[in-house]
């Protein structure tokens, strides 16, 4: 699309001269990248992508939105910004009805990572490989979930002993099922903190209740990023001994006399009222239950861009400081038809393995009968085609298979989607079935999946989507075995 879009001079010129940074060597990075190479990988027309290349550019105001399709795979950061690039280059920046940076009513929650020696920062296990997770290039750093896990099985590059899940359902929602489980089995104590028992839950030594929303006060801004709306959550009730994850943090930096994080919950939502840009304290927020900010748009026209070069970066200065590809750039994921044409033999279909239910949050709400009462059993779309290719009835179970496991689902056969493809629903596992795996190796969806490398080199990020996988119809008597 940016091919298309820079060929044909669609670019917004004036925005493009006046306010980026590096569009002559964008430019040359699409040279070839045309709409017939991209239909090769994409299965995508190559009309239909000039089609949707011009429609864009020509229409304005527009926008251009992802999620985590894009985001679970080892070619993660360079992805998204080959998307972000396209409303960026058309001037959809900071523009009523496009990309819109916010006001930010609401100052950010205290990472109080500058607390943090030097010294101890590096330790974080993905520090060094992982600039843009866990290093320099954070904006808030965290830990690569697949070295956490390593470390747990083999000490390796140092033991991790001990776990705190915060409302996470870790064997249903980290990839690598399997794998996760090994690892959660060599730890000396963990605890986890949910709303429901979980086959997560079942594993830990010490389980906490945690408060559900009616049961908090809250603080945020929306949308995220842009924070031109707070609003308050207020706290209706409070059953037994339930509490919000913040008032668990606080109390263990109490319990352990440690010099920062012993505000509570109130108190910081008071910090980040401050540091926003509204004037209102956290007592009126919750007087007036939300406060929009008035917006004032192309901000960029008075402040420039927070970049070294202040201007928007088409060619990233901060990667390029970083040792990574200043240019978004295309990579095969290792696991597909062309990087592993041997393995496709075997498993010769695409899998999608995040498949929402819109009655249910990731992997929460099973145990809810309103919930159950619309989605009974996980379902697993296939086309007729293909579904006629394997004998797989629709309605009836099906098994879908990847190199690392094998589960069932129900098949639901439909046009839309491709005949290559296989969608999976993500998260599921059974509370009726009994205690402690709760069915969780039925249907889960990340029995399949790897957290293996190769990982995106700046985000760390593995492959979850577009793997190889086989199908087969579910004959009698196989589920009771």
């Amino acid at each position: 699309m940016i091919h298309v879009i820079i060929n044909e001079g669609l670019e917004d010129t004036d925005f493009v001269t006046g306010y980026t940074h590096g569009f002559d060597a964008l430019a040359e990075r699409v040279t070839d990248l045309t709409p017939e190479w991209a239909e090769e990988i994409t299965w995508v027309p190559a009309g239909k992508i000039r089609e949707a290349a011009r429609m864009f550019a020509t229409i304005k105001p527009a926008l251009m939105e992802w999620g985590v399709a894009l985001e679970q795979t080892p070619n993660c950061i360079q992805t998204v910004r080959a998307v972000s690039l396209i409303p960026s280059i058309t001037g959809n920046i900071d523009v009523p009805g496009g990309w819109v940076f916010g006001m930010h009513g609401l100052g950010p929650v205290p990472s109080l990572i500058e607390n943090l020696s030097p010294e101890q920062n590096a330790k974080r296990l993905g520090f060094e490989n992982f600039k843009m997770l866990c290093g320099e290039g954070a904006a808030l750093p965290a830990a690569h979930i697949p070295t956490v896990l390593q470390a747990m099985r083999t000490g390796e590059p140092y033991p991790v002993k001990a776990f705190l899940i915060f409302g996470n359902n870790t064997l249903t929602t980290y990839g690598d099922s399997k794998t996760v489980y090994e690892s959660l089995m060599k730890l000396d104590f963990m605890v986890n903190t949910d709303i429901f028992m979980t086959p997560t839950a079942a594993l830990a030594d010490i389980v906490l209740p945690a408060a559900f929303w009616p049961e908090i006060n809250e603080v945020c801004g929306l949308p995220t990023i842009a924070g031109n709306v707070i609003a308050a959550n207020q706290q209706a009730v409070r059953t037994h001994e339930c509490k919000s994850d913040e008032e668990i943090f606080s109390a263990l930096a109490r319990r352990l006399n440690l010099d920062v994080g012993t505000e509570t919950p109130e108190e910081v939502y008071e910090q980040q009222m401050q540091a926003g840009g509204s004037g209102l304290s956290f007592e009126d927020i919750k007087q007036v239950g939300f406060h929009q900010m008035p917006i004032t748009y192309r901000k960029y026209e008075a402040d420039g861009f927070n970049t070294p070069t202040g201007k928007l970066e088409l060619y990233s200065t901060r990667l390029e400081e970083m040792g990574y590809d200043p240019l978004p750039s295309y990579a095969e994921p290792p696991e597909s038809p062309l990087s592993t044409p041997e393995l496709a033999k075997d498993f010769p279909l695409i899998l999608t393995t995040g498949g929402r239910n819109p009655f249910f949050f990731n992997s929460e709400g099973r145990q809810v009968k309103s919930c159950r009462k619309g989605a009974k059993q996980p379902t697993c779309e296939i086309h007729p085609a293909t579904a006629a290719q394997f004998g797989i009835t629709d309605g009836a179970w099906m098994w879908i298979e990847t190199a690392r496991g094998k589960i069932r689902q129900i098949a639901k056969v439909t046009n839309g989607i491709n005949p290559r493809v296989i969608n999976t629903e993500f998260g599921w596992w059974f509370p009726e079935d009994p205690a402690p795996d709760y069915g969780v190796w039925k249907s889960n969806a990340n029995v399949l999946t790897s957290v293996k490398p190769p990982f995106d080199p700046q985000m760390g990020t593995y492959q979850l989507r577009a793997l190889l996988c086989k199908v087969s119809n579910v004959v009698a008597g196989e589920l009771a075995e």
